[in-house]
C-alpha cells in the first residue's frame, strides 16, 4: 500500500505536467518477470497457505524474493530512478537479513496500527538487540484504511518508482538543433 502512493504521485504529477500514460507501456524492461516471481514467493510464505505449509522457508524465501528484485533493479538501472529504487532494495535486504527473514518494526507503531505480534507475518519487533534495527520499518503512516510502517528503504523504493513514472511520463527535452554555449 505504501508504494502506491508513490506510484500514484507519479503518476498524478506526470499526467499534470502533460505526460501520457502510454509511455509506461513502452518500457522495455530487463527481467520484468523477476518482480512477478518476486511477488509470488511473498504471497506464497506470507499468506495462511505458506504459513501453514512453508514456515521452515519463509525467512529464506523473503530473503530471495529481496534478492530478485534487487538484480531487476540492477539490471535496469539505466532507467530513470532506478538507482533509488536498488539502494531501497538492498537496504531492505540487509536488515531482513541480519534479522533471519523479518522485517523490524517499532512495537507501539504496530499496537497504533492494531497489528499484534500473533499476527505478523513478515515482521518482528524491534528490541534492544535487533540487528540494523534503523532499516527497519521505524515510520508510521497514521492514517486511517492506509496506515502503514515502513522503513528508509521504502522510502528510497518508492521514491525511486515516483522519480521513474514520472520521467517516463515526461522524457527530458532532446537538445538536437540548439547551438552549445
Amino acid at each position: 500500500m505504501f508504494l502506491l502512493l508513490f506510484i500514484v504521485a507519479g503518476l498524478v504529477l506526470g499526467i499534470i505536467r502533460g505526460g501520457d500514460v502510454r509511455r509506461l507501456a513502452e518500457q522495455r524492461l530487463r527481467w520484468s518477470g523477476l518482480v512477478l516471481l518476486a511477488l509470488a514467493l511473498q504471497i506464497a510464505v506470507f499468506s495462511s497457505f505458506g504459513r501453514e505449509r512453508l514456515p521452515s522457508l519463509a525467512a529464506q524465501l523473503h530473503i530471495a524474493s529481496y534478492a530478485l528484485l534487487t538484480a531487476f533493479a540492477v539490471l535496469n538501472r539505466r532507467h530513470p530512478g532506478f538507482y533509488l529504487m536498488g539502494a531501497g532494495l538492498v537496504s531492505n535486504l540487509a536488515v531482513i537479513w541480519a534479522n533471519d527473514g523479518y522485517m523490524p518494526a517499532l512495537p507501539q507503531h504496530l499496537e497504533w496500527l492494531g497489528i499484534y505480534e500473533d499476527v505478523l507475518n513478515n515482521s518482528c519487533l524491534i528490541g534492544p538487540a535487533t540487528p540494523l534495527w534503523w532499516l527497519g520499518d521505524v515510520f508510521l503512516l497514521p492514517l486511517p484504511l492506509i496506515g502503514n510502517v515502513f522503513s528508509v528503504g521504502d522510502l528510497l523504493l518508492g521514491a525511486g518508482a515516483a522519480y521513474f513514472i514520472y520521467r517516463t511520463l515526461n522524457p527530458v527535452e532532446s537538445h538536437k538543433g540548439r547551438p552549445s554555449s
